[in-house]
């Protein structure tokens, strides 16, 4: 997997292109990481346009981010989710738990 990061005063986002899977994880979490502690923004943009596939312990990470964010008051936005990650997400219902835009 790839991840491109862009971070300015007024947002902070996360691009994440491949396949998201246990091999990433390392990686993710680093990455990940390392934005929340830098951001100053409230939102953080996680953009899975480019996305093509992700198994069960990437959707744990993103749980795992999400919840690590929301005690430092920073909410994840999943943009743009690939029709195949979007199938994922609606399967495990994570429309519930996450804001996730469409574009």
């Amino acid at each position: 997997m790839s991840l491109v990061l862009h971070q300015d005063r007024q947002t902070s986002s996360l691009r994440l292109e491949g396949t998201f899977t246990f091999e990433s994880h390392a990686q993710f979490r680093s990455v990940s990481q390392d934005l929340l502690n830098a951001t100053t923004s409230s939102q953080i943009s996680l953009n899975l346009s480019a996305l093509t596939y992700m198994d069960s312990s990437a959707l744990g990470m993103l749980l795992l981010l999400r919840e690590t964010a929301e005690a430092k008051g920073v909410k994840i936005l999943l943009e743009d989710p690939s029709p195949v990650v979007m199938e994922i997400l609606k399967v495990v219902q994570f429309v519930k738990l996450f804001e996730i835009r469409e574009r």
